[in-house]
């Protein structure tokens, strides 16, 4: 038979939904034994003809040499199956490889390169294998039907990818295939296990339905995407009944999944999103895992990084070690417990008016931007412990139905309780609240809170903290807590006597109001205040007698609004008047204790140029000292003859300064010492006897040369040349006792002196 050519024609009018608009007619040339060529020929003529796949195969190849752009074309061919494995099919023209409505036993290209385009739209495959091959040409499969498996594996797709509406009844195996360009499974049904573990996706646009589409697919068994890498996807109104894994996933663009439901366990742990990502409205009916999942979120917008508004979890939600950018929660609810332990939110986080049922798990979690939880609901324990808020911090209004434990927990901006209400224990146990400084009055608020039980601000950390009108109902323990700026404290009892421990705390400024009625103590034992007003009104006893000031470290603590109060008590500050609720203070009162009080005491009015209660606190600091070693002499019978001595001679000076300069702060007292105290050694002097000088005795002064008056003036003038050492040498002791005590002026003028300057300058440099 002589070479002709094929008589195959399509008539599309005989076929549902095709695209094609008019006839088409094969181009290629008759099998010289046929009348149609090898790809329409039927399957008995080929095998009546020794027409092999091998031959179609290279008939294939032959026309891919061919300038003629039809001559790629095989619509309708009914083919057996197509090895192309270890081939490289490119030709020297880029004609598309056409077999739209095919029926092919099976195409395989198991690492080999396709570089013509492939269009198998409509077609029916037995099997199609692309394994490790590279296929750099678009691939146009819409409403393709796969009877048997598609295997993909380790394949690289350089441009689009088309299969929507396609309908693949065995599994779809797709790890660590590469999608280059935009891919579509829009309304794809998957009747087997979709094995997209691994695979790369990305495309030629930023429009999200452009690059990859899962847009009301229906997965009907297991539905993998573990490793998988995305740019723009979408899984809007996706169906998944059996299981869903997109662990690792990566998804660079936005993705979708808004109004998705997830019948079975979902699992994205540890996925990653670097731009939008949408799920609201979506329905997770079981487990819901996004264990180290990260929501990063895209440059251009921080309203909808991630959103779960108004999404139901009606079982347990996993969101242990998860990264947030925005994070939107609103009115979502959550009847499992919720989990997000050492999760990251790097931008705001809009949690208004959540519904938890269960536990909430805070743990360890970090808010570096705003994050808001107003008017929420939490029915059981809240652990916040160790967890991060780098951000304002909001939660006015709500209410905590159970224990709500904050321990460690740092707020590094505002932090805000107002009006909130914990019905168990309150934990803030060395929580940081740093605040921002531009609004002090906003850095820490428990304004109008209520605690119904105990509340624990033990080594709690402040910068500015208000607990204005806060009321608690049982015990109130800041020991060990800072707070570094300002604290401002009025605080209600709940019906029983209220006792603020402060114990080793320390509150650098603010106000501490005493409401009228009952005063409420402060325990400052070992605290450290700085410049902080007390205040009271209309209480029974005086204000300072409800601070007990123990060891207390006075940091520029302002004592010159106390003075009055102060000079009427002595100056006396150890005092404490208590109530019913105080108990074992953490130092006994001592001398020794009594002494290091009044030592801080004075170094605050020191530094803050508080010089009569500097002067004042120092007396007592020395007072106590002699007190102090005298118990020790009484007491200490461990102290040898030796140490004994030491501190006699402690006491001893220690008296000496008292009586003659007071310790410094006693200025007439030793101006009056140093110049009076000659007179009195002239004297002695001029009583003669042992003490006889030069200059005679009253006694036996003689008419003419000497009188009593002349004797007196020269025995005074020797005296105070002898203690001022100018020595001039016209009078001269003569008596042992003269010579004893002329010997001794000489050195008791350097002590006196020594004395005299050392009070003046400090009553000249205000200092100590």
């Amino acid at each position: 038979m002589s070479s002709s050519a094929c008589r195959y024609t399509f008539d599309p009018s005989t076929q549902t939904d095709a695209e094609l608009q008019t006839t088409w007619e094969c181009p290629h040339e008759a099998h010289p034994e046929s009348e149609y060529c090898v790809f329409h020929m039927s399957r008995d003529e080929r095998v009546a003809h020794d027409v092999t796949a091998d031959d179609i195969v290279d008939v294939l190849q032959t026309n891919l040499e061919s300038p003629d752009t039809r001559v790629n074309e095989y619509v309708g061919a009914d083919l057996p199956h197509l090895s192309l494995t270890y081939q490289d099919i490119n030709g020297s023209t880029n004609h598309v490889l056409n077999f739209q409505h095919a029926d092919i036993d099976g195409l395989d290209l198991t690492h080999g390169c396709l570089d013509q385009g492939l269009i198998l739209r409509e077609a029916t495959i037995g099997q199609l294998k692309f394994e490790d091959s590279v296929v750099t040409g678009v691939v146009e499969a819409s409403d393709l039907t796969v009877q048997g498996t598609v295997t993909t594996d380790e394949a690289t797709f350089e441009q689009d990818v088309r299969l929507d509406g396609a309908v693949f009844h065995g599994d779809v195996n797709c790890d660590e295939t590469t999608f280059r360009g935009d891919t579509t499974f829009e309304a794809a049904t998957f009747h087997g296990v979709a094995h997209f573990r691994n695979v790369e996706t990305s495309g030629s646009s930023h429009v999200l339905e452009d690059h990859i589409s899962f847009a009301d697919a229906t997965f009907r068994d297991d539905a993998s995407f573990r490793q998988a890498t995305f740019e723009y996807v979408t899984f809007e109104g996706a169906q998944f009944t059996a299981g869903s894994d997109f662990e690792h996933a990566d998804f660079s663009g936005n993705a979708r999944f808004d109004g998705a439901t997830f019948q079975q366990m979902a699992d994205f742990d540890e996925a990653r999103f670097d731009d939008d990502a949408s799920f609201e409205d979506v329905r997770f009916m079981q487990l819901a895992e996004f264990r180290g999942v990260e929501f990063n979120g895209g440059s251009r917008t921080t309203n909808d990084d991630v959103t779960f508004e108004g999404a139901v979890f009606e079982s347990e939600a996993d969101y242990k070690l998860a990264h947030f950018r925005f994070a939107d929660f609103k009115d979502a609810t959550f009847k499992g417990q919720v989990n997000f332990d050492r999760a990251t939110f790097t931008a705001r986080a809009d949690c208004h008016r959540v519904q938890i049922a269960d536990e909430l798990d805070l743990a360890c979690a970090t808010f570096e931007d705003e994050v808001d939880f107003t008017e929420s609901s939490f029915g059981d324990d809240v652990i916040a412990v160790e967890t991060a808020f780098q951000g304002d911090a909001t939660f006015d209004e709500v209410t905590f139905t159970a224990r709500a434990r904050f321990d460690e927990a740092r707020f590094n901006e505002d932090a805000s309780f107002s009006a909130a209400t914990f019905h168990g224990l309150a934990e803030f146990r060395g929580a940081v609240f740093e605040g921002e400084t531009r609004h002090l009055e906003e850095n820490a608020s428990f304004k109008e809170a209520v605690f119904r039980k105990d509340a624990e601000f033990e080594a709690a950390n402040f910068t500015n903290v208000s607990f204005w009108d806060a009321t608690f109902h049982g015990r109130c323990d800041f020991r060990h807590a800072i707070i570094h700026e300002s604290a401002q404290f009025r605080l209600l009892d709940g019906g029983r006597d209220t006792y603020v421990d402060f114990t080793d705390a320390t509150i650098n400024g603010g106000t501490i109001s005493q409401v009228g009625g009952d005063a409420i103590p402060y325990d400052l034992t070992r605290a450290t205040i700085g410049d902080i007003q007390l205040e009271g009104q209309g209480n029974e006893h005086e204000l300072l007698d409800h601070f007990r000031f123990c060891l207390t470290e006075f940091d520029h603590f302002d004592f010159s609004t106390h003075h009055a109060y102060l000079e009427r008590n002595d100056w006396t500050i150890h005092d404490f008047v208590g109530n019913s609720a105080t108990g074992q203070f953490a130092v006994e009162m001592n001398n020794e204790i009594i002494e290091e009080t009044y030592r801080k005491a004075q170094d605050s009015a020191d530094a803050v140029g508080d010089t009569p209660a500097s002067r004042e606190f120092e007396f007592k600091r020395y007072y106590y000292n002699r007190k102090t070693n005298l118990d020790i002499i009484r007491n200490e019978y461990s102290l040898n003859a030796f140490g004994r001595v030491k501190k006699s001679a402690s006491v001893i000076l220690n008296m000496f300064m008292q009586v003659t300069c007071g310790y410094g702060n006693r200025l007439p007292r030793i101006a009056a010492f140093t110049f009076l105290l000659p007179a009195l050694f002239g004297l002695l002097y001029a009583l003669g006897g042992p003490f006889l000088t030069q200059a005679g005795s009253v006694f036996n002064a003689s008419g003419v040369d000497k009188t009593p008056p002349d004797v007196l003036f020269d025995s005074v003038y020797y005296s105070y040349i002898s203690f001022s050492t100018v020595g001039y040498g016209d009078i001269n002791p003569l008596g042992p006792a003269a010579r004893v005590l002329a010997a001794s002026q000489g050195m008791l003028n350097g002590l006196f002196f020594t004395l005299l300057t050392f009070t003046l300058f400090k009553r000249v440099l205000g200092g100590s």
